[in-house]
């Protein structure tokens, strides 16, 4: 995580936020230590100072530091109906809104944490127009959603802080304010369960337990954990988690860490496009890369029968069949949903009426007849980006591009390396050796 030094020196804000931080009852490994990253353009981070053994405890985080709606002072002075109607919109906007109160209050809590987190960023919410034309059709462009942030705050946010005026200066409290704290719930907050802490007995749950578990907290609270979100993420390097053991939050080591290592959280298996959104950074070579196909897209390109497209688009949606969007990742196979919907969209008038007849939809098994339309709805779609293969190929090798451009690349060629792998395997594949396929099908998450 970059950090935030506009007034006080690196090694300052660390010293104010572990001083905080052990003062209100958290507690912190020796063999840990802070670390500037920035030459690796990862910013503050946590490195190992000793060896590491798994399953060593590396910080404990005490509820009562934990910020969210619950503890902020926030919830004593606006009233509940607040609140909750921020809430029913989006879960993050109660914590948001508390984040903006909390973050310009001299006396707040956790003022030496707002210190140490980070008030600019680089994702594409705060880019420039040209940069963002680069992202063109990458799966980022469509997420980011600054219009909507906008109308958001002044539909929502806006109307509390002019309501609330002893409380929020509108001057201060402003969209700015709230984009930055915005962002940061977005790249730090902690959203999902925590574990428990046994470490194996947690890897060998059952679904039963888990469902259980649902059940009993079916509101999942929105947080921000100090110290927590001090650990970066990098692909495949993870080595520690957080962990709920008696009331305590532990942030313990999965695996061995060597003296040097830096530790890593995981932010989840995330494509380059999401950690480009959420974060401002990507991984290279990312074994979760996807691209997203768009469902109207498909059936636009794969559609032969204008006057029995809306039918047959009706019957796969009600067989869930087709989706709003289809992915492709990584595996380089193709979603059974794609084929059938390939098949579908394919059929003559007299095919479809008997479809439509005995309701039996064609397996998921590529053949002959679909192979060239998936060849040219994969083509189509790698013409949606600004740049070849090639292109992108050439420009990361230059030196003087800058870290943003190179970020952009990343994605660009994450995604039009899965098309590519898509089309070879299309066209040198002649009918042989027809595979069903059992893939899952895969849902997108925000």
């Amino acid at each position: 995580m970059s950090h935030n030094d506009s007034t006080l020196n690196f090694e300052e804000i660390n010293k104010q936020f572990i001083h905080w931080f052990c003062s209100n009852g958290g507690t912190i490994s020796p063999k840990i230590s802070f670390k500037d990253y920035s030459s690796e353009n990862a910013g503050r981070g946590v490195v190992s100072v000793d060896d590491i053994e798994p399953f060593e405890v590396l910080f404990n985080i005490p509820h009562s530091i934990v910020l969210s709606e619950k503890t902020s002072s926030l919830k004593d002075l606006i009233s509940s109906s607040e609140f909750e109607m921020l809430s029913k919109i989006n879960s993050w906007f109660p914590l948001i809104l508390c984040m903006m109160y909390e973050s310009q209050k001299e006396n707040s809590l956790w003022k030496p944490y707002f210190d140490i987190l980070p008030r600019e960023f680089d994702t594409p919410m705060f880019w420039n127009e040209d940069d963002l034309s680069e992202l063109e059709g990458t799966g980022v462009i469509d997420k980011i959603g600054k219009a909507d942030a906008e109308k958001q705050f002044n539909d929502h946010f806006l109307p509390i802080i002019q309501s609330n005026s002893s409380i929020f200066d509108s001057n201060i409290h402003n969209l700015e304010l709230f984009h930055c704290m915005g962002s940061l719930v977005m790249a730090n907050a902690f959203q999902d369960k925590i574990r428990n802490k046994n470490i194996e007995e947690n890897q060998d749950k059952n679904e039963e337990d888990e469902e259980n578990e649902d059940e009993e907290d079916e509101k999942e609270e929105i947080t921000m954990m100090p110290m927590a979100d001090m650990l970066n993420h990098k692909t495949g390097f993870n080595n520690a988690r957080l962990f709920r053991d008696k009331g305590l939050l532990e942030m313990t080591a999965i695996k061995k860490i060597k003296k040097g290592e830096q530790i890593y959280n995981t932010y989840g298996e995330l494509c380059s496009a999401d950690l480009l959104r959420k974060y401002g950074f990507v991984d290279e070579n990312n074994m979760y890369d996807i691209v997203e196909l768009n469902g109207q897209f498909v059936v636009n390109t794969l559609s032969i029968e204008e006057d029995t497209k809306n039918k047959k688009i009706e019957m796969l949606l009600e067989e869930d069949i087709l989706d709003d969007i289809f992915v492709l990742d990584t595996t380089y196979e193709i979603p059974p949903e794609l084929i059938i919907t390939a098949k579908v969209m394919r059929m003559d008038k007299a095919q479809f009426k008997k479809l439509q007849k005995s309701e039996k939809f064609p397996e998921p098994k590529m053949n002959l007849d679909i192979k060239q339309p998936l060849i040219q709805l994969f083509e189509k779609r790698l013409a949606m980006y600004k740049t070849s293969i090639k292109d992108d190929e050439e420009i990361s090798k230059s030196n003087n591009i800058s870290l943003r451009i190179k970020y952009i690349i990343v994605t660009r060629l994450g995604e039009k390396r899965i098309l590519q792998n898509l089309l070879n395997n299309l066209n040198d594949w002649n009918g042989d050796d027809e595979r069903e396929t059992n893939r899952k099908k895969r849902k997108i998450k925000d």
